[in-house]
């Protein structure tokens, strides 16, 4: 039975409506909490700020917050409605089978839920920034591409690694996203110093490099079961290069096939995923949207996102057990049994995410319009 537009703009009205109360029902916890420490900090000038491991735009919303604790919060929540928003439309006019997967892959994934609205956590922007980039730049809007662009480089580090895929087109440069972006994180750059210093500026690289292994990472799991592994240890604080390294081959890779940008994104991505000590959940946010592609441009597309889907129902199972088995908030001890999940769950995505990976790839041979 067909349903109809108006239905549909209604239920996803209500669904907006739903996340909204949860936002607003899940007040400050989980990063959140962290960060409110952090702009707190900054706003007392405290010598040392904690729980810092953000992009210095980050540290600008230390002023937002100062007007209501939930407000950066919201804004976090608005921009990924729009986006939601923005999505819906395009895909309205494409049938009850679109629509559908976009209600399971987006509005009703338990990722999206508790990540975005019941925690407030960042990668929301930065998955926002990333999106309209790419919307820019396959709209010609180079200018604005490249300023969507720094901004999500400028609030979580990570997107760096995606930009030869914006300046690179067809072995030749696009100068006007490489200026756009350049004059955007230098003006960025020279304000966040002006306000904030170097070293608080310099602090999450260092960071970064010295976490510990995460929650979906392969390394997480092989140093709960190899605890004592020199090669693990090795692989462990060898980390940052195995990223970089892994990520320039896929990048190589995706110029010299001359893949499109949306899948040499996604490719890319999952490389970073699958080697990245760090495997928190909310990372995978921005591989979402850009799955979400996949569903605007169905017609060459609808066969990769049904590869992808599997794993998208994954990370919505995923948080929901997390969420529901004492994940609520960072500093509490759960009640329920998660450390065999946790400690094994790490093979799971590695696996998943390999396969992934080469089913992509597969697909790229068969089909010279990826």
């Amino acid at each position: 039975m067909k349903i109809s537009r108006n239905n549909h703009i209604i239920f996803f009205s209500i669904l907006n409506i739903i996340l909204f109360v949860i936002l607003f029902y899940g007040g400050s916890r989980h990063d959140y909490s962290l960060y409110s420490i952090t702009w707190q900090g900054i706003l007392n000038q405290d010598l040392n700020i904690y729980y810092h491991s953000y992009g210095p735009l980050h540290l600008f919303f230390a002023f937002i917050y100062k007007l209501n604790p939930l407000l950066p919060k919201i804004i976090y929540g608005v921009l990924f409605s729009i986006f939601q928003i923005f999505l819906f439309l395009k895909l309205l006019k494409l049938g009850d089978k679109i629509l559908l997967l976009f209600y399971i892959s987006i509005p009703c994934n338990f990722l999206i839920i508790a990540t975005v609205y019941f925690y407030g956590i960042n990668d929301a922007i930065v998955a926002f920034f990333l999106f309209f980039s790419v919307i820019f730049k396959l709209n010609k809007r180079d200018v604005v591409s490249g300023i969507f662009l720094s901004v999500s480089i400028l609030t979580k580090i990570y997107p760096i690694l995606l930009v030869p895929f914006f300046i690179l087109e067809r072995k030749k440069i696009n100068f006007k996203i490489l200026l756009s972006l350049i004059i955007s994180l230098i003006f960025i750059l020279t304000i966040s110093i002006y306000f904030f210093g170097n070293k608080l500026i310099l602090d999450p690289f260092m960071f970064g490099a010295a976490r510990d292994p995460k929650l979906l990472s392969i390394f997480a799991s092989l140093n709960y079961d190899f605890p004592e592994s020199l090669i693990v240890k090795n692989l462990i604080e060898n980390n940052s290069f195995i990223v970089l390294i892994s990520t320039l081959i896929t990048i190589i890779f995706c110029l010299i096939k001359q893949t499109k940008i949306i899948i040499s994104l996604i490719l890319t991505y999952l490389t970073i995923l699958i080697t990245y000590k760090v495997g928190h959940i909310q990372f995978y946010l921005p591989l979402c949207a850009f799955f979400s592609f996949l569903l605007i441009y169905e017609k060459n597309y609808l066969n990769i996102f049904y590869l992808v889907l599997p794993l998208i129902i994954l990370l919505s199972l995923t948080q929901l057990i997390y969420s529901t088995t004492g994940g609520f908030d960072l500093m509490n001890q759960s009640e329920y049994n998660f450390e065999l999940i946790r400690e094994k769950i790490g093979y799971v995505y590695f696996v998943i995410n390999i396969f992934l990976f080469y089913r992509i790839i597969r697909s790229l041979d068969k089909n010279s319009s990826y």
